[in-house]
């Protein structure tokens, strides 16, 4: 790769980290490219960019965001998923890793946390924000429908 490249490359990993609201850092382990290629699908309307990069240009693009402290999670040849919808990208990535033992999630950061490994799995487990707003609207709703149910029942009631 030439320097223009690399700088190129640099520069549009540092503009999906300005609009990123979580970073996350795996190894691959040796996934078959139809593998690595089914966790792209699942990946990419929740991310802006899903790469296998160079660690040290990686740690380039972290210097100076908010992320930058999950550069220390790279020692060995790692993929880097730039989340848009952070909660969304660990339910996949903790998916995924259940299934395929060759994965490894090694962390990442959301907002001003660190997470480990346990961090990611726990947060994938959390509600999705669609399933909270789902939750509340029931909870709103449920007397209303129910005050409805019992005045239509009085209404057939004959005297």
């Amino acid at each position: 790769m030439k320097r223009e490249e690399k700088s190129d490359l640099i520069s549009a990993l540092q503009s999906s980290l300005k609009e990123a609201d979580g970073v996350f850092v795996i190894e691959n382990h040796g996934l078959t490219v139809k593998e690595m290629e089914t966790l792209r699908n699942e990946l990419r309307p929740l991310v802006s960019t899903f790469k296998v990069v160079k660690n040290r240009l990686m740690k380039l693009a972290l210097k100076d965001t908010n992320f930058e402290a999950v550069s220390d999670l790279m020692k060995h040849p790692t993929a880097v998923a730039v989340a848009t919808d952070a909660l969304a990208v660990t339910k996949v990535l903790a998916k995924f890793a259940e299934e395929h033992q060759k994965l490894t999630i090694l962390g990442g950061k959301i907002d001003a946390e660190l997470l480990d490994v346990n961090g990611v799995v726990q947060l994938s487990k959390l509600p999705s924000m669609l399933e909270i707003r789902g939750t509340i609207a029931r909870i709103l709703i449920e007397p209303a429908s129910r005050l409805a149910r019992v005045s239509a029942e009085y209404g057939k009631k004959e005297n």
